[in-house]
This record gives structure tokens, sequence and C-alpha cells, in this order.
């Protein structure tokens, strides 16, 4: 997911997050192969998110796109205690939709190809 975070009077920073992209990133940084299984859509901040993950070292050829679709976007809010909240807008993110997506098809026959996989 696109992940906002910071105080909105102060700017927000961009990035990207998740608990099963935060897995994979720990793992690649331990020279563990991962394989980053995952629907987005076809837009900039998707292009950029694949760009990330191939710079961690996480393989993303298993990535399918969705036309006209967005990833999943939250907000960490933090207050000046240092409390986060989240707010989340990820209802019509394509990886909600993966399991019946028909490209996933073939992706999901060969998940008994891996040793290990985390949802």
């Amino acid at each position: 997911m696109i992940e906002l975070s910071g105080k909105p009077s102060d700017g927000l920073r961009l990035g990207y997050g998740g608990d099963t992209l935060n897995t994979a990133v720990y793992l690649a940084r331990l020279g563990v192969p991962v394989d980053y299984i995952t629907a987005l859509g076809d837009d900039p901040f998707s292009r950029s998110m694949i760009e990330g993950w191939q710079k961690e070292g996480i393989g993303t050829e298993k990535v399918i796109y969705v036309k006209g679709r967005l990833p999943g976007l939250y907000m960490i809010s933090v207050d000046e205690t240092g409390d986060r909240r989240f707010f989340y807008w990820r209802d019509r993110a394509p990886a909600r939709d993966l399991l019946s997506l028909s490209d996933a098809t073939p992706l999901l026959e060969n998940l008994g190809n891996y040793d290990w996989i985390y949802l």
C-alpha cells in the first residue's frame, strides 16, 4: 500500500508498507530469496512501488497489473506525543481481488513450489 506519514502541518512523507511487504523487505535484507505476489494498478505509484521493491532485492515478476486500478492507501497521523493513528483507503485496491483475477490462476497453481508462504 501507499503510505503517507507524519504531521500534515509539517508535510507528509510518501512511502510504501503493509505487514506482508515489511516482512518481504526484512527477509530480502537478510538474503532470503523473496517473490512478492500481489496485484497493483497501472499507475505511476504502482510503478514506483515495483522499483523500490526491486532495489530491496524482492522478486516482482509475479505482480499482476490491473488496468485502471490504484493501490491501497493508508495514512499514519502522528500527534504531538508521538502516538500514531492509522487511516485506510483500500476498498478498491486490486490486491483485494488477487485470488479471483484470471491472471492469478497460474500463480496460485504454483504456490506449492515455495517452501514458505506469508499471508
